[in-house]
């Protein structure tokens, strides 16, 4: 194993506790907050890609598209079952206060880590949306479902990858406390059982993206005080 491959693993490893020390530091400022984030995955991602691209890695690269014709349409479909679900959520939530008040019950009992997070205002939910989803879905599945689970299947087999990735992933959300470490564990299991069914790095990514992009566009539209929630600012 390449020296700088090990050091890789290492922050890998290391990585939620520098979270965490950054956590005791936060801004009140969420927009310099989501650029801090976004900043610290792609530096651990661009030291991923630098490695591979000197053929410091043992791993090969990620499979993009899979080669089935079925599994690309059955994905495509998943796509546009996601999207389509998000934009009809947001616009129940914006016409119904009853729906309104239960989620924004139901994102106060994940905790007060995760409700500081996500955006209230339009300027926060549009740099919450471009840059804190893309980068956290295109930066954490390179470097969990493609880097991370190959590496740990070449030490031992799939399942065990599958497990010890996930749980890595998880405690890379402990910041936001232990319940979402075991829902992140959870959600990347099933991303990684996804990855290998696919057999596309593009798909777990386009999925990343929109859970992410989801759970801000909810948060968004219940904390609007008007119908008009994806629109006025």
């Amino acid at each position: 194993m390449n020296v700088l491959e090990i050091v890789l693993l290492s922050l890998l490893l290391v990585f939620p506790f520098l979270d965490i020390l950054f956590e005791q530091n936060r801004s009140k400022n969420k927009v310099l907050e989501y650029l801090k984030t976004s900043l610290m995955l792609w530096v651990v991602t661009a030291f991923l890609i630098y490695l591979f691209s000197i053929g410091a890695l043992s791993v090969n690269a990620p499979s993009y598209v899979s080669t089935s014709v079925v599994q690309n349409i059955i994905a495509g479909l998943v796509c546009l079952a996601l999207v389509s679900y998000t934009a009809f959520s947001a616009v129940s939530i914006s016409k119904n206060s009853e729906i309104k008040s239960q989620v924004l019950s139901a994102f106060e009992s994940n905790g007060d880590s995760l409700n500081e997070m996500l955006p209230t205002t339009r300027k926060e939910y549009l740099i919450f949306v471009m840059l804190v989803s893309v980068s956290a879905g295109i930066c954490e599945e390179l470097i969990f479902r493609w880097y991370l689970f190959s590496f740990l299947e070449i030490q031992t087999n799939w399942i065990a990858a599958s497990v010890i990735s996930s749980l890595l992933f998880g405690a890379w959300h402990l910041y936001l406390g232990w319940s979402h470490v075991a829902k992140s564990a959870a959600v990347g299991f099933i991303l990684c059982l996804i990855y290998l069914y696919f057999e596309s790095i593009l798909l777990v990514i386009f999925l990343h993206i929109f859970m992410d992009i989801h759970a801000g566009t909810l948060a968004y539209a219940a904390r609007k005080p008007t119908s008009h929630a994806l629109i006025q600012s």
